[in-house]
């Protein structure tokens, strides 16, 4: 909606699009330094605090009060200020709300989004936001607690003013890019993504070519605005100013320009490791054996599972010289650190025979061909008539600004979104690379322990001390099972509250360490013993990754030194077989060597088809491919809520529950069902959820801003197929 306040244009955000700009952040407020600074405010009636829970501060406001600051900077005409912020509540009632506010000029307050009651359990982060049309100056941004009580409680984090920049007309950003790759300069802000696809006149290559392509950055050509830095990595590292040089062998085919490795690669950048994707090249108009390619890259943030998205496009001439490339990122799946960055490569191209080039080009052939047929999410509505196709990937969901894809799979077709950048869609969807975070306790852990059970009968049985001696030393484990790790039910925790464990600061020096030693003594020893085995779930990624390393010597006792539980267990004999891509084929480890430890729970990188296919797996023949069965089918089954088998332990966040490595939720406490419908799903930090729906139906959604709403979504599926008695509300 739009409606013009004082001489202000406030525009809320409510269609589910990214919008088309270049950024800069002139406020990013996350409180970390555990003082108010800049803040300043009127307590009221009530007062204001800064407060810190599980090692994050947020600023708290009751009854009556507010605080405020200044935001430092202009905002010119054609431009526009997104200011955002994240609400926790309690004590709510009525016409009570936390409220966020902005003036310019100083003009009066202005609403730009509020929490109000309902929205108050003291726990969730609900985000608002408003878009603000420039011109504007002498800005001001303030939280404020709309409360009539001394209970009414508002907790504001995670406070943002950005700054957007209208993007160059497609015509102007060619004609820049033209520019660039004649080596005259690189432009001062984002170029749409529009820049990186070939033009009309654009020919396929009369050949295919062969060789190896170096790329070393220019940092005296980056630019960059940082738009979130939970942690301060942009201040103390510049990371997003320090890429790494690249070197890649690459064969081309019907105008693919595929890497010989489109894996996790690890490089000797402090700070990023890479992954490579299929690109495309063209020739170009009028230019007898010029080509253009253009190739995306996916930044990998050392020891962790975020990935920031770009593109790379580079002209390499008939006589084999090549021009300045040009790269940029604008996107990403990543909670804590996001922003665009821009700038050139000095290029090298040496035309060579690659080794094993046959078999690279029918690798990727191989996995082009097992892809499920991918249709637009609005051809929903046409081919299945009734069905609401904006219930998926809602914006009251899931902020727009936070979604970097989403889709379902029904009838053996993939309806997918578009991967959505701040300088439009990405070319190349297919190709972008998202991270798994927790989808790997059910992908690798819950999979992989399945494997090793139909593999070995009675794995699941085996016992931690056996296999781990970090934890026989503790004494408290003698009685804890492989199946007890998997299930986050090993009897040791600090505290059975939502996430207090795991949020704890004594967790996080588990997820910085890179030393397999000091991870395993944290897993083993950093919670006591408090119940039996089996009976309590406490959320652990340490269980997870304890449980990895118990399969990992339980493998290698059966195989040799030699075995590994990812590349053994899943990437030969159920990646392979699903015609899933290279992408999977390596995992975050504990160290850099291949035989290193992987992290087990998370830590896998992929693609949006590779989901759609492994969702397809999930919901289908109880681990079966091709009719032989790959898994053990009855705990597939408890994990998926099967007839006759389901169950699992209560979480403490009801009505979920844990089983094998997978989540359930009870889909009727939400409404729409007659009666308890368990739907099993995986989820993922930063707000990754893939949902396999009894009705055959499966729906993902890959997002960064903590939403983890899809109930909505999956009674939607109901136009599809009934799965629940009463259908839809």
């Amino acid at each position: 909606m739009r409606r013009v306040l004082s001489c202000l244009v406030l525009v809320i955000a409510v269609i589910a699009c990214v919008q088309a700009a270049g950024a800069q952040t002139l406020l990013d407020e996350t409180f970390q330094s555990g003082e108010l600074g800049a803040w300043r405010g009127d307590p009221g009636r009530g007062d204001i605090q800064l407060t810190e829970y599980a090692g994050n501060y947020s600023i708290r406001l009751r009854r009556d009060a507010w605080a405020g600051r200044t935001i430092q900077g202009t905002v010119e005409a054609g431009e526009t200020l997104v200011v955002s912020a994240d609400f926790a509540a309690n004590g709510l009632e009525k016409s009570d709300a936390c409220l966020l506010e902005f003036s310019a000029g100083g003009q009066p307050w202005v609403t730009i989004g509020s929490v109000g009651d309902g929205q108050d359990d003291g726990v969730t982060l609900t985000g608002v936001s408003g878009d603000i049309a420039g011109p504007l100056s002498q800005m001001a941004v303030r939280v404020r607690s709309g409360g009539n009580a001394i209970n009414d409680t508002c907790w504001a984090d995670n406070i943002r003013a950005v700054r957007q920049v209208p993007l160059p007309s497609d015509a102007d950003a060619r004609a820049a890019l033209e520019q660039i790759l004649d080596g005259e300069g690189t432009p001062s802000s984002l170029l749409p993504m529009s820049v990186f696809e070939p033009i009309a006149e654009a020919g396929e290559p009369a050949a295919s070519m062969q060789g190896r392509l170096t790329l070393s950055p220019d940092a005296q050509s980056v630019q960059a605005n940082v738009l979130a830095d939970r942690f301060g990595y942009a201040d103390e590292l510049a990371p997003q100013r320090e890429l790494p040089e690249i070197s890649i062998d690459f064969v081309t085919s019907r105008g693919h320009l595929i890497p010989a490795k489109r894996h996790l690669v690890l490089t000797g950048n402090p700070h990023w490791d890479l992954i490579m994707t299929t690109g495309r090249v063209w020739s170009l108009p009028g230019q007898q054996g010029d080509l253009r390619a253009v190739l995306p890259f996916a930044l990998v943030e050392k020891n962790a599972n975020c990935v920031h998205n770009g593109l790379i496009v580079l002209d390499i001439l008939g006589d084999g010289s090549t021009s300045p490339a040009f790269w940029q990122v604008a996107s990403e799946t990543c909670a804590y650190f996001q922003f665009d960055a821009w700038g050139l490569m000095e290029a090298g191209f040496e035309a060579a025979d690659v080794e094993n080039a046959a078999t690279i080009v029918e690798g990727y052939e191989r996995e082009l061909d097992s892809r499920l047929p991918v249709r637009a999410i609005q051809d929903l509505a046409r081919d299945f008539p009734g069905i609401d196709a904006s219930a998926f990937g809602a914006a009251s969901d899931v902020d727009p600004e936070d979604m970097t894809l989403f889709g379902l799979t029904v009838e053996g077709h993939h309806y997918a979104s578009e991967c959505g950048t701040r300088a439009g869609p990405m070319p190349l969807c297919d190709e972008l690379v998202i991270p798994s975070y927790s989808f790997a306790k059910s992908m690798f852990a819950g999979l992989g322990m399945m494997r090793l059970e139909h593999l070995y009968p009675g794995a699941m049985d085996a016992l931690i001390v056996d296999y781990v001696p970090a934890c026989a030393e503790q004494g408290s484990w003698n009685d804890v099972t492989f199946a007890d790790a998997l299930n986050m039910a090993t009897g040791h925790y600090g505290s059975a509250a939502p996430d207090a464990d795991e949020d704890a600061s004594v967790d996080q020096e588990f997820f910085v360490t890179t030393s397999q030693a000091r991870k395993l003594a944290l897993a083993c020893g950093q919670f006591p013993r408090r119940t039996a085995p089996g009976k309590t779930f406490v959320y652990h990624t340490s269980d997870t990754y304890l449980l990895g390393t118990a399969m990992q010597a339980f493998l290698r006792a059966k195989k040799g030194a030699e075995a590994d539980i990812y590349r053994d267990l899943l990437v030969e004999p159920l990646w392979r077989r699903l015609g899933l891509s290279q992408v999977l084929d390596e995992t975050r480890r504990s160290g850099p060597s291949a035989d290193s430890q992987p992290f087990t729970g998370w830590g896998l990188f992929m693609q949006r088809g590779d989901l759609a296919k492994l969702l397809v797996f999930l919901g289908g023949a109880d681990g079966e491919i091709d009719g032989e069965q790959v898994v053990a089918k009855r705990p597939l089954r408890q994990a998926l809520q099967k007839e006759g088998e389901g169950d699992g332990l209560p979480a403490a966040e009801a009505p979920l529950f844990y089983r094998n490595g997978f989540w359930a939720f009870d889909i009727q406490a939400y409404g729409g069902c007659d009666s308890p419908t368990r739907i099993p799903f995986m989820s993922g930090f930063g707000g990754l959820v893939a949902a396999i729906i009894p009705n055959g139906v499966t729906y993902y959604y890959v997002s960064d801003g903590g939403a983890y709403r899809w109930a909505g979504a999956a009674l939607e599926t109901g136009a599809i197929s009934n799965f629940c008695k009463g259908g839809r509300p």
